[in-house]
């Protein structure tokens, strides 16, 4: 699930972290995007604020991928191996 962080003034994204392994640090902070910048949107150059709990939105992805057809049921050899070494 990638996390972007977005001017809430013009509402371009400043900077998104696509995947685990992008950079060697991680996913960075508000605090650090802020600093990043010098706490100025690049793009409309207006002041940025770091975000309160409330600010923080998360949202559903838009594609959904379908796994294809999985098994509904476990084959029984596999329950009764199971209940056996379970009693």
């Amino acid at each position: 699930m990638p996390i972007k962080y977005v001017c809430s003034n013009c509402g371009e994204i400043i900077f998104e972290f696509k995947y685990v392994g992008q950079d060697y640090y991680g996913i960075p902070t508000p605090r650090e995007i802020y600093n990043l910048y010098g706490g100025i949107c690049p793009h409309c150059h207006k002041e940025l604020k770091l975000p309160s709990v409330e600010d923080i939105e998360i949202r559903p992805r838009l594609h959904v991928y379908s796994l294809g057809k999985m098994p509904v049921s476990i084959p029984t050899r596999a329950t009764s191996e199971l209940a056996q070494s379970r009693a």
